[in-house]
């Protein structure tokens, strides 16, 4: 039988939902949560939560954050800031949780702004979020103009593109062109240069051989699945930050990067990483650089 992560890749969601409906693993409960939230049911997955909240309160990194959005979503954003005050008065589990719990409020924040003003946005006032220097105010402003004729708005997304100071901002913005299908020659600054992109012919992030096969490697070799939700996160922010540049690292070296950096958030670090390098059989100078370069790529340095 498939793993559930691979049936949810698959898109099987309904089969997803049948092999977990009477499991109390937590792992087979965040993924049943996965399906109904893929398939726009979203109280149902409110509902796995309630009725499970003390198995899965083991993972509270994937719980905070499923939690919390599928509150947003609903538009239950009371209901979001006062679940958000429950789970800080819960013990301290480790510091990616922390860093995870101090983000939260801005995403309340964010969510129910979008959700109360985004269809009474005019052009001009789309404007004034596109030319903000607040990342909030331009996320919103992508967001309102993705259902919207998007070429009207071509230079300011240009202007983003190259000039905006933050790399995650600006790679939103060509996630947005790309799924746009928008085929102009455009100017991108990627890691501090000056790239040519044409957004029609650029994939999307998240789907290349070496991004699933690296996430895979995580699932499978990570015997905590605390460590291995922040690693994933933190590669996917890894992507966020790269893209649209292709990853050339092999899975193997990136999945014991970010090992050995998710270690470091969760105040866990590796005492000996000679020792660790020599068991796992890696290049220590070579993965030394890789840590330290994705450290301060995610820094956005």
């Amino acid at each position: 039988m498939d793993s559930l992560k691979t049936l949810l890749d698959q898109k099987k969601y309904d089969l997803v939902l049948k092999l977990t409906e009477r499991s109390t693993s937590a792992n087979d409960l965040f993924y049943r949560i996965s399906a109904f939230i893929y398939l726009g049911k979203y109280e149902d997955a409110l509902f796995v939560i309630q009725d499970h909240q003390n198995v899965l309160e083991r993972n509270l990194l994937s719980l905070v954050n499923a939690h919390i959005n599928l509150l947003c979503v609903l538009g239950r954003f009371e209901q979001a800031r006062a679940t958000l005050d429950y789970y800080n008065n819960l013990p301290y589990q480790n510091q990616a949780v922390e860093e995870m719990l101090r983000k939260m409020p801005e995403v309340i924040d964010l969510e129910e702004k979008k959700q109360t003003t985004l269809r009474f946005y005019d052009d001009e006032q789309i404007e004034k979020y596109l030319k903000s220097e607040k990342d909030e105010d331009v996320l919103i402003g992508l967001d309102t103009i993705r259902n919207r004729d998007i070429f009207t708005f071509l230079p300011l997304l240009q202007n983003i593109l190259v000039n905006y100071p933050r790399q995650m901002i600006r790679s939103y913005a060509l996630m947005l062109l790309v799924q746009k299908e928008v085929d102009r020659e455009l100017k991108m600054k990627s890691v501090g240069e000056i790239i040519d992109v044409n957004p029609k012919h650029i994939n999307p992030p998240f789907t290349s051989v070496v991004f699933n096969e690296t996430v895979k490697l995580i699932d499978s070799e990570f015997k905590d699945p605390t460590l291995a939700q922040s690693a994933t996160q933190l590669f996917s922010e890894y992507e966020m930050y790269t893209y649209p540049r292709s990853l050339k690292e092999a899975p193997k070296n990136l999945c014991a990067a970010f090992y050995i950096i998710a270690r470091k958030y969760a105040s866990s670090p590796i005492p000996d990483l000679s020792s660790y390098y020599d068991a796992m059989e890696l290049d220590e100078e070579y993965l030394t650089r890789l840590v330290d370069k994705i450290e301060k790529i995610l820094n956005d340095v």
